[in-house]
């Protein structure tokens, strides 16, 4: 019995050995390519959706957010606020703003478009917007005449939709209205995170919000909080919670609206390419042993003729299509990893709405990694089952 058990594996062995080893080699690359696609396409969505959670992060909500207590339109004294949040554990940094709905007009244009308040040495701390000028200077504190507007705001040349049609410059002049009257502010530079709730935005510093409104000095509508990892924001909104914190406090994914339409989209395209690209590898393994099983119908009717049952030789081609899936998944790995993972750290995809990165979840590259070889045996098996159910003579003649 235990002898008759060995039979697959010895088969399996005798056709590796013996066959055409580049012939072996392009099966085993055809199936590393398959299992690279089903990894490529699910990395490029998840690096798409990180990216975004990123930038919405870094740039305009922190991890968490404070608003004011309900039914109050500003948080008091918020440094006090903000040194009690510095004290709570795993918390990196907090910077209070004041964000003011305004109008901008320039070249005789008008835009309305939300005027943020900071202070730049804490802002720094907390958000990456000072990373991301491309022109210019960021401000800094004290400037009671600067202000930084977003790309979406400055424009480019020769854009005649945009809100400046030939582009701001440092340098230039801008009026900032927020209620009737107009105060002019000079540009002292232009950024762009590429996150549109960021490039519509313009920055002011604390001196500056004293010109355009005085009363919110010493006072902020949000406090943006900036954690030491991303995830673990329930526990530190429970932790501050504990400290007495005042006010509403909001993680990044309850601030995220804008962003789970998009989330759910890719994850609808991401599973139909799952699925495009699982039917693939399983079509390639169908193939390749239906092939190997009809040039071996004579090798088959004699293996059964002299006595080897039909289901051993049935495990024999799932066998084949095992290593041949495995193999596959070990070179597409050592490709994926060592080759592309790489190239797009170094030079990732420049889209509009960021800079994006090959990201691979490990529990799902184990799924896909087991998938392809559970798909490519149950292809190698439907082959198999029918090249065995055919009558031995006709094997044998090859009739």
């Amino acid at each position: 019995m235990k002898s008759r058990q060995r039979i697959p594996f010895f088969l399996i062995w005798r056709h590796i050995r013996f066959s055409n080893k580049w012939t072996l080699g392009l099966i085993i690359l055809l199936m590393g390519i398959a299992f690279i696609n089903l990894l490529f396409v699910n990395s490029l969505f998840n690096g798409v959706i990180e990216s975004n959670e990123n930038q919405l992060i870094n740039t305009r909500s922190g991890n968490i957010t404070i608003t004011p207590t309900k039914g109050q339109s500003v948080i008091n004294d918020p440094l006090a606020v903000v040194s009690k949040v510095d004290k709570v554990p795993l918390v990196k940094s907090a910077s209070p703003e004041v964000v003011i709905p305004g109008t901008l007009a320039y070249g005789g244009r008008r835009g309305n478009y939300d005027v943020v308040a900071i202070n730049p040495a804490i802002e720094q701390k907390t958000t990456t917007v000072s990373q991301h000028m491309v022109s210019g200077e960021y401000l800094k504190t004290g400037d009671a005449e600067g202000i930084i507007l977003g790309q979406d705001i400055a424009g480019k040349k020769d854009d005649p939709t945009a809100f400046a049609p030939n582009g701001i410059k440092p340098g230039q002049k801008v009026e900032v209205i927020t209620d009737t009257t107009p105060r002019e502010f000079t540009v002292r530079g232009v950024f762009q995170t590429k996150f549109n709730g960021t490039d519509d935005n313009a920055y002011i510093t604390q001196a500056g919000l004293a010109r355009i409104a005085p009363e919110l000095v010493g006072k902020a509508t949000n406090i943006l909080v900036k954690t030491t990892t991303k995830g673990n924001e329930p526990v530190i909104v429970a932790s501050m919670k504990s400290a007495g914190i005042p006010g509403t406090l909001r993680t990044w994914e309850q601030s995220a609206t804008s962003l789970k339409t998009l989330t759910n989209s890719f994850v609808t395209i991401n599973t139909l390419m799952t699925v495009v690209g699982f039917f693939i590898a399983a079509v390639t393994i169908f193939i390749i042993i239906y092939v190997d099983v009809t040039h071996k119908r004579q090798e088959i009717g004699i293996l059964r003729a002299i006595g080897i049952k039909s289901h051993l030789i049935v495990t024999t081609y799932v066998l084949q299509a095992a290593v041949y899936s495995f193999l596959g998944v070990v070179v597409g790995t050592i490709l994926y990893f060592g080759i592309l993972v790489p190239y797009f750290t170094v030079y990732p995809f420049k889209i509009p709405i960021g800079d994006v990165n090959l990201s691979i979840v490990p529990w799902d590259y184990v799924f896909r990694a087991a998938t392809v070889v559970a798909v490519g045996m149950l292809s190698g098996l439907i082959p198999a089952l029918i090249g065995t159910r055919r009558p031995i003579l006709d094997d044998i003649l090859n009739r």
